[in-house]
């Protein structure tokens, strides 16, 4: 979770003009989130690097993470499936899993694309299950059971949504290709009991939009500045943990070549964010034409 930290006296202060007015309409949905005033919200981060963007600027995001458009649609922030297919509301609780930013596109031959991103700035790990540490909890013999809801997913409290409903997590991602992992990286239990849960919920939504018929090609995909050793470190672990299937992709983004696709190729942001481990020096500060070719500098990115 972002920490508070510093706070930006405004929006005005943390967001750049084409952020600003998306966050606007997010606010006044309800949907901004707590801290996003921080200097370190990766709310706000999101914005300031998506929201800029052109049309040929989300064709070349689209490109970056092999989903080659030949129209695509503004971006969408802060999607939530509205139809909840996934079933996790429940009385007194109206979460669903939000997507940070979800960019979608049309290939030459027709085929329907859909980008899933999120977006990490200063966390160190994803979101981990509510239900493993929840001391109501009827069968925690199920999170200390490996495979994908510890192999038993009709005894997995999570699905179980607390006795209103069954979330379908399950049902959406059945059958899906999973690796166990080893080593230092296996925990000893559930496959998404601790920071794997977050892009698994993700992944449900993506296989949701697939089976819905929705999008015929979908890329999960995580998005954080290049130098963000730890959280690239967790996603190689969930990459692994999830290898890719025909029409669905698990692809890293780097930060720094979003904010080099916008109009300005970045100048603004890299003002904005002066540090925070984003390597503007390298890769920050080219023109948009620029950008849209193959990177040359080194990423530590997977």
């Amino acid at each position: 979770m972002t920490r508070p930290g510093r706070l930006h006296p405004s929006p005005e202060a943390a967001l750049l003009p084409a952020a600003l007015a998306v966050f606007n309409d997010l606010a006044q949905r309800g949907l901004a989130h707590r801290w996003a005033m921080s200097v370190r919200s990766s709310q706000t981060f999101a914005l300031n690097l998506f929201a800029p963007l052109d049309a040929d600027g989300i064709r070349d995001v689209l490109s970056l993470i092999g989903l080659d458009a030949a129209r695509t649609e503004p971006a969408v922030f802060e999607w939530s499936d509205p139809d909840d297919r996934l079933r996790e509301r429940r009385p007194g609780s109206p979460h669903t899993t939000q997507v940070d930013v979800v960019l979608r596109g049309v290939s030459p031959t027709g085929v329907r694309l859909a980008a899933l991103i999120e977006v990490k700035f200063t966390e160190v790990d994803f979101g981990e299950c509510s239900a493993y540490a929840n001391p109501a909890n009827p069968h925690p013999e199920v999170c200390n059971s490996a495979g994908l809801f510890g192999s038993q997913p009709d005894q997995c409290f999570q699905l179980a949504n607390h006795g209103e409903g069954r979330r379908r997590y399950d049902t959406y991602l059945s059958g899906i290709p999973i690796v166990l992992p080893t080593g230092a990286n296996d925990d000893g239990g559930c496959l998404v009991r601790r920071g794997r849960s977050q892009p698994m919920r993700n992944l449900a939504l993506a296989h949701l939009l697939l089976a819905e018929r929705e999008a015929d090609r979908v890329a999960y995909v995580v998005c954080a500045p290049s130098a963000h050793e730890t959280i690239w470190r967790r996603f190689s672990e969930v990459r692994a943990a999830f290898p890719d299937t025909a029409e669905r992709t698990v692809r890293p983004l780097i930060a720094e070549q979003v904010a080099g696709l916008q109009p300005d190729g970045g100048g603004a942001l890299a003002d904005h964010y002066p540090t925070n481990g984003l390597s503007w020096a390298t890769s920050g500060r080219r023109s948009a034409r620029d950008a849209r070719a193959p990177a040359t500098t080194t990423q530590r990115a997977p």
